[in-house]
C-alpha cells in the first residue's frame, strides 16, 4: 500500500476508527517505512488533548469554587482575628492607665507625729499609682484630706508601701505628687472624692461631703 494512502488512513488509525484489516495493513507498512513512522509521530505530537468530559469539567469548577470560598472564609477569619486583637490591645492599653480610687479599709493608712513636728503617713495597701490631697478647715480645725488610687500598671509594677509626710506646708510622698496644705495641721482624713470640686464647696455642702471621711490622725 502506498505511503499516500497510509498517511490518509493514519488519522482513522490514531482514533481507532479503521477496520481491523486496515489496521493490520497500516502497522505492517509502518514496520517497513520509516518516513511514515516519522509522519505518525509528528501527527501524534501535534494532536490537541481532548476536552474534559462534562462531569469532570463541572467537578473541577466546583472544586475551584470551594477553594475560593474557603480562601475567602480564611481571609475573613484572619482579618476578624486581627481586628479583635487590635481592639483588645487598644482597650487594654486604655484601661491600663484608668485610675481607680482605693477604698479605705482598716489599717490601710497609719500616721504618727515625728519629733520635728512632721506627720508621717504610711500606706499599707501594697501597690498604688498616686495620691490626691488638699487642706481645708473642718469643725474649726485645719484638716488635710487625702486618698490613694491604683491602675492595672501599678498592680503589675508595685512600688511597695508608700511613705507620705506633712510638714512645712507640704503634703508629699516624694515620688508621685506634692500638694500645698495648711502649715498648722490639726487632723488628717482619708476621703475618696472629687478633689477638684471639694475644696470650693460652701461649708454646709463640704461638711455633708466629708461626713464619711475616716480620721487617720489628730493632734
Amino acid at each position: 500500500m502506498k505511503c499516500e494512502i497510509i498517511r490518509d488512513l493514519l488519522p482513522l488509525y490514531c482514533d481507532e476508527l479503521c477496520s481491523q484489516e486496515s489496521r493490520q495493513e497500516i502497522e505492517t507498512h509502518l514496520g517497513q517505512c520509516k518516513a511514515c513512522q516519522s509522519y505518525l509521530e509528528e501527527m501524534r505530537g501535534e494532536s490537541v488533548p481532548a476536552p474534559p468530559a462534562p462531569d469532570v469539567e463541572v467537578e473541577a469548577k466546583i472544586l475551584q469554587g470551594v477553594k475560593r470560598k474557603f480562601s475567602r472564609r480564611r481571609r475573613r477569619s484572619i482579618l476578624i482575628a486581627v481586628a479583635v486583637m487590635l481592639v483588645f490591645s487598644v482597650v487594654l492599653v486604655g484601661a491600663a492607665d484608668v485610675e481607680r480610687p482605693v477604698p479605705y479599709t482598716d489599717g490601710l493608712v497609719t500616721a504618727q507625729l515625728a519629733v520635728d513636728e512632721v506627720i508621717d503617713l504610711y500606706y499599707h495597701g501594697g501597690s498604688y499609682n498616686t495620691f490626691y490631697g488638699f487642706s481645708r478647715e473642718l469643725d474649726g480645725r485645719n484638716a488635710v484630706f487625702l486618698y490613694f488610687d491604683e491602675t492595672i500598671v501599678s498592680g503589675i509594677k508595685p512600688r511597695g508601701e508608700g511613705h507620705l509626710s506633712i510638714g512645712n506646708a507640704l503634703l508629699t510622698d516624694y515620688e508621685t505628687a506634692t500638694y500645698q496644705v495648711s502649715r498648722e495641721v490639726d487632723a488628717v482624713y482619708y476621703l475618696v472624692g472629687d478633689y477638684v470640686t471639694l475644696p470650693d464647696l460652701d461649708q454646709e455642702a463640704f461638711e455633708q461631703a466629708t461626713a464619711d471621711a475616716v480620721l487617720l490622725w489628730e493632734r
